[in-house]
């Protein structure tokens, strides 16, 4: 009984472990749907915003400091080309004006007596030069004198209307210091001030097309690309284009903010796939899968930009990659996958 009782635990015992290796077989492919890219020569239109200007605005200032005697203007005048806007407390200047006079006087006569001592073999010709050149000199601090004279009075350059009054009347100030800030108001002198990167800045060439839209009017305007700045600017590292704004009548005023698309005179090929199809976007990169065979794999791209449910790209996939829309959550590179429909 005991050899059979064994045996029989034997049998048992190889049945459990034959059990034991019977392994039910999976399958580890990853279901998906895909979709073609599709190739496509489009113009790109450049977006953009900015605050509508003058292009013939001032900061006006006195050309010497001195203390203000009057300013003849307030915020909202209107202007004429001309017109006088403020003046300067002329007392110190005018008498800087006849010291400078006087000193040239003196100086001129002090020339002819030398000269003629000269001829009279009294002075040398050391003496006589040097006192012409010290009226030269003279002439210069007179001349210099009457022209700050001059700008000691702030007149309108253009017709326009004042923006800004920075001081008042009795301050002291420093010369250059703005005074009025006045910005025109001709038909021809609105345009939108906007910053651009460099990659947007070098798809232009200055002339192009442009659509306006402004928060405080209904309609929209058009325009064009007036100037491209050559430089980036120092704080943001954008480049300035003013783009022109033909206004219609529409009564305008300095400050309004402005949506600005501008049209690119040449196209720019780019990749179009499904906005689904995008993963891990930050900025204008992204990724994408494709199917490589039974493959998954993921590729970096550059968006150019978004348009309905549409994702139109610069780089990074060829046109007829099949592109993975459905059931890129659950891959990485290298995933095995499965076609399905």
């Amino acid at each position: 009984m005991l050899a059979v009782s064994l045996s029989f635990s034997g049998v048992v015992f190889v049945n459990a472990c034959k059990e034991q290796k019977r392994v039910e077989k999976t399958d580890d492919t990853i279901p998906v749907k895909v979709i073609n890219s599709s190739a496509l020569t489009q113009t790109q239109a450049v977006e953009t915003s900015g605050l509508l200007t003058s292009e013939n605005e001032a900061h006006l200032s006195f050309k010497v400091g001195g203390i203000i005697r009057q300013i003849l203007v307030k915020e909202g005048d209107r202007v004429r080309k001309g017109q006088l806007l403020a003046t300067l407390n002329i007392t110190e200047i005018a008498a800087q004006m006849s010291q400078a006079e006087e000193n040239f006087i003196k100086a001129r006569r002090d020339a002819q007596r030398t000269q003629n001592l000269y001829r009279d073999s009294v002075n040398t010709k050391e003496q006589m030069e040097n006192s012409q050149t010290l009226l030269a000199i003279a002439g210069q601090q007179l001349d210099i004198t009457k022209f700050n004279l001059s700008h000691a009075n702030i007149y309108a350059p253009t017709d326009g209307v004042v923006i800004k009054k920075l001081v008042n009347a009795g301050e002291q100030i420093e010369g250059g210091t703005a005074v009025l800030f006045v910005s025109g108001i001709s038909s021809k002198d609105w345009v939108i001030k906007c910053g651009l990167t460099d990659k947007d800045w070098a798809r232009l060439k200055g002339g192009e097309k442009a659509e306006i839209e402004f928060d405080a009017f209904s309609q929209t305007f058009s325009g064009r690309v007036k100037s491209l700045a050559q430089g980036s600017e120092s704080g943001s590292g954008l480049y300035q284009v003013e783009v022109s704004v033909d206004h219609q009548n529409t009564r305008l005023v300095n400050g309004l903010f402005a949506k600005v698309s501008i049209s690119p005179k040449g196209k720019t090929d780019l990749i179009s796939v499904p906005f689904d199809a995008l993963i891990e976007g930050e900025n204008d990169s992204a990724f994408v899968f494709i199917a490589d065979g039974k493959v998954a794999r993921k590729k970096g791209v550059k968006v150019a930009y978004l348009q309905g449910d549409r994702a139109f790209l610069f780089s990074g996939i060829s046109s007829g990659d099949q592109i993975i829309r459905e059931g890129s959550a659950y891959l990485t590179t290298g995933s095995f996958i499965k076609i399905v429909q």
